[in-house]
């Protein structure tokens, strides 16, 4: 079993919200035991599935009445970085989107620290192949050594018609193209996004905007919505509490969908 882990000192980070536009500021605090929770308006929002409140378009979380948006970033890049304990307290209804990727919260982690505790961390094994399905989403799981995930997408009439990433997270080259490529949206759809309260932060600098023939601007790597989608991937998969070991794939995933199978990994992890 792998040994758990927290940080070894405090970081704060700070930025508008991607969705609400506003201003907020979180800070990531070690923690000795417990898992991942969010500290918000004076409540304490444990970062598992079943606090879920709302996966449009980002995954937020809710308890008593207190709400943290676009968790799915932060929790991506301790994911990524084996961190099982943290306190994430925040000002504002929203993490910051910094850069649109989880790349800025990996190197905070980083740079502050990673210390491991005396306790085996919470695992689930993948021990035979099994498929799950959610709306349109459809994930395949089967046992592998390590961690590896993988994200197809297809959005019709975008150059992202056809895509697929992703790969081992112990490869270190995989970890850095997950980490930093950073979320997408279609031109055809921002003013919609707007309209519905959604997007008002969102913009060239932290956003990858797909147009018919191309993108609005430079993309990161090769094929960054499907290497997002992974990131995404993670983050919400992060809400099992429980180190993945083994291979997943998901088509056509949205946060939906993954806090779906997440809900169903933590079934299956009970039995």
């Amino acid at each position: 079993m792998p040994v758990s882990k927290t940080i070894s000192n405090e970081f704060t980070l700070q930025g508008i919200g991607l969705h609400t536009g506003e201003d907020s500021r979180a800070t990531v605090r070690p923690r000795e035991g417990g898992g991942r929770f969010f500290r918000s308006a004076g409540e304490e929002i444990p970062a598992l599935a079943e606090q879920v409140a709302d996966t449009r378009r980002c995954t937020t979380l809710a308890k008593n009445g207190a709400r943290v948006q676009t968790v799915e970033h932060l929790l991506a890049a301790l994911f990524l970085a084996g961190i099982d304990h943290a306190e994430i307290e925040i000002d504002g209804p929203e993490l910051p989107i910094l850069d649109g990727s989880a790349l800025p919260w990996l190197a905070a982690i980083r740079a502050a620290g990673i210390r491991a505790l005396g306790e085996e961390a919470p695992e689930y094994r993948i021990a035979e192949p099994w498929w799950f399905a959610d709306g349109a989403g459809r994930f395949f799981l089967c046992p592998a050594e390590e961690p590896v995930l993988y994200a197809a997408i297809s959005i019709p009439e975008t150059v992202a018609e056809r895509m697929m990433a992703g790969g081992p997270l112990a490869d270190a080259a995989i970890g850095e193209q997950i980490a930093r490529a950073r979320t997408y949206a279609l031109v055809s759809e921002v003013q919609a996004l707007r309209d519905a309260g959604l997007g008002r932060g969102g913009s060239l600098e932290n956003c990858v905007v797909l147009t018919r023939d191309g993108y609005l601007n430079e993309r990161v790597w090769p094929d960054e919505p499907a290497w997002h989608k992974v990131l995404d991937l993670a983050g919400d998969l992060a809400l099992t509490g429980l180190r993945i070991r083994g291979f997943i794939i998901a088509e056509c995933g949205g946060h939906r969908g993954h806090v779906a199978l997440a809900r169903e990994i933590i079934k299956h992890a009970r039995t």
